[in-house]
């Protein structure tokens, strides 16, 4: 008799399930987590549970029959205003360097 248990990949914690989180560039991850470790993916699953609305039960011939989608509304934006070209800026000199004996000498003139 073969008997196969999941244990949690973090703390080898048994029962775990499974959980697979695809992202939409389409790198996926799978783990076994046990209950604690799991805690967190299952309070967003309970959080898109309640989220999403159930629907209401008909009879079959009952049902009513699906409402066309609404048109987008088409949205004209204002034209773009193009930005006031950039001013020109002179760029600073930088101080003369001189010598003391330079400085000294344009005292006594």
């Amino acid at each position: 008799m073969k008997l196969q248990v999941t244990a949690c990949d973090i703390d080898k914690k048994f029962p775990a399930k499974t959980y697979t989180i695809t992202a939409s560039d389409g790198r996926s991850i799978t783990k076994d987590l046990c209950e604690e470790h799991a805690e967190p993916f299952e309070e967003w699953l309970e959080e898109a549970e309640v989220t999403e609305a159930p629907e209401p039960e008909c009879a079959p011939e009952a049902k009513p029959e699906p409402k066309p989608a609404p048109a987008p509304k088409v949205v004209k934006q204002a034209p773009v205003k193009k930005a006031a070209p950039a001013k020109k800026t002179t760029a600073r000199r930088r101080p003369k360097v001189v010598s003391l004996e330079e400085i000294e000498k344009a005292k006594q003139n």
